[in-house]
């Protein structure tokens, strides 16, 4: 009885130091970034579908995730280097700033680009060229959007997950009363899309000029414009941008797609309840994604067990994925009732349901591509995601014109993107980490 007892001890304090390990911190932290930030925006879009129109609802997701897509092009991929290589420099504040400089340099001339082309590429959001306060609002939350993955990445390099909690805390709480606000003196898609500006631009001027300070020693905001100061990082950098550039069209891109397939009359709303359903789903995306970046930052520090940290990382997300599916598929319903509107839930809830599946296949790709990233190959990123995305976008063009079919086809899709990745990414990480190169320091060539 004594020996059972004393085993039971052993296992809950093993339990009890890995929580308490940098791993699971961060982990835990990132996770928790996205709970509120994705269980706060399910608020805040149950007041917005209960405050606005549906059609407005869609024209404004449909601009600020565009902008997304642009913020992502124009962050060059400099996070995900940060990550791998700022635990390893000195002049850390020097490497954050240049960053942040030359993406915001990139993401303003980019924003400009998109503000010049939109009647040709969206000529159903046109309509924003004729406000000086909605040109100059997309100039600011497009740059915004592009320093944020960089201030985040930063934190998470630092082992400060939990400044980017912080951000995303603040971005979460604020767009709320901003939209009840605004709603007052800008009704319409003006509102939704001005809270949701505003409100980021708020978190990410709170993490670059007073939390960031907190991780980096000595740390404050300035330009950097020598851009030798991240010359080292570049190469990995641009190989894993190109990647991420390619994954977020197929993620970001299918609400623009909705919008254009359809029409000025059926793609706002539509897309309105794809993205509702995106966004719900995501809740599920969150637990291995959380769980794979922390488990990346920590095989970037020395003398890490990268084979035990592995492990870790599946078995927090296998403890939370499972219940948290089956809890996805059965309340589906419910939740979407919340929005007010019966559509939502008339409209959305198929596509949910289909979505919510693909937390399988993206739970496994993180495996993989962790363990491509952690060998710094970025290849088989850029061709993995690249499935991903042509299938999602190439076979969801096809399936939206199906009148049977319309936003399940999309979500059909996605799940499909994902799971056609798989094959490529293991066969190229399936020696997982026997063949992990010596690895260069800072400012060392790159093999």
């Amino acid at each position: 009885m004594n020996n059972a007892r004393d085993r039971v001890v052993q296992l809950v304090g093993r339990g009890w130091d890995q929580v308490k390990g940098s791993l699971y911190r961060n982990a835990i932290f990132i996770m928790l970034t996205s709970v509120i930030s994705s269980g706060l925006g399910f608020f805040f879009w149950l007041v917005i579908g209960n405050a606005y129109d549906k059609n407005d609802v869609g024209s404004a997701i449909v601009l600020f995730q565009t902008l997304g897509f642009i913020g992502t092009l124009g962050s060059l991929g400099i996070g995900v280097g940060l990550i791998r290589y700022l635990p390893e420099t000195k002049d850390q504040t020097a490497l954050v700033n240049a960053g942040l400089t030359i993406s915001g340099v990139v993401t303003l001339v980019l924003s400009l680009v998109f503000l010049a082309l939109l009647p040709l590429v969206l000529p159903n959001l046109a309509f924003v060229l004729q406000f000086p306060l909605y040109i100059a609002t997309i100039l600011a939350a497009t740059v915004a959007l592009g320093l944020a993955p960089i201030l985040d990445s930063t934190s998470i390099a630092a082992r400060r997950a939990e400044l980017q909690t912080w951000r995303n805390t603040i971005f979460a709480f604020l767009k709320i009363p901003l939209a009840l606000g605004v709603v007052t003196f800008l009704p319409g898609r003006a509102g939704v899309f001005l809270s949701l500006s505003l409100a980021f631009g708020v978190s990410v001027v709170v993490l670059g000029v007073w939390l960031l300070p907190r991780a980096v020693p000595g740390y404050r905001p300035r330009t950097e414009f020598r851009i030798e100061r991240i010359r080292p990082i570049l190469r990995f950098s641009l190989g894993n941008y190109v990647a991420i550039v390619i994954g977020a069209a197929g993620s970001l891109l299918p609400t623009p797609l909705i919008y254009d397939v359809l029409g000025p009359f059926q793609g706002p709303p539509n897309a309105a309840y794809f993205y509702i359903a995106l966004i719900v789903a995501s809740l599920l995306y969150i637990i291995p994604g959380s769980a794979f970046t922390s488990f990346y930052a920590e095989a970037s520090q020395k003398n890490m067990d990268r084979r035990r940290g592995e492990r870790d990382a599946i078995l927090l997300s296998v403890g939370l994925l499972i219940p948290a599916i089956a809890a996805m598929w059965f309340f589906s319903e419910p939740m979407l009732r919340l929005f007010g509107d019966p559509a939502y839930a008339d409209q959305a809830v198929t596509p949910l349901r289909i979505l919510s599946l693909a937390s399988i296949p993206v739970f496994i790709n993180g495996i993989l591509g962790t363990r491509v990233r952690v060998r710094k190959r970025t290849l088989p990123l850029i061709v993995s995601a690249t499935i991903a995305t042509v299938i999602t976008l190439g076979l969801g063009f096809v399936l939206l014109q199906n009148p049977d079919l319309g936003i399940d086809g999309l979500a059909y899709a996605y799940v499909l993107g994902q799971v056609a990745a798989m094959p490529y990414l293991f066969y190229e990480a399936r020696e997982a980490f026997d063949a992990v190169p010596q690895e260069p320091l800072l400012g060392q060539p790159l093999e």
